[in-house]
């Protein structure tokens, strides 16, 4: 028997990929804003990465400096 605990347990259209790139029934096409959605996701990926190496880079200066107070 299957049980469905919470609505997380019921597939929807997020999980098909690209769902947003289809055509609906009225035949405007979401291609566009599709690859927006991507090149937006693309931008923010790069500026996660460039805020962690900030982080580790800004952390390994203060645990440097540390260590010159300490002596």
């Amino acid at each position: 028997m299957l049980t469905i605990y919470d609505s997380g347990h019921i597939r929807t259209n997020r999980c098909l990929p690209g769902h947003r790139a289809c055509r609906t029934h009225t035949g405007f096409f979401l291609g566009a804003g599709e690859a927006r959605r991507v090149r937006h996701e693309i931008i923010a990926l790069i500026n996660r990465r460039l805020r962690r190496q900030w982080l580790e880079e800004a952390w390994e200066s203060d645990l440097i400096r540390c260590a010159q107070r300490k002596g």
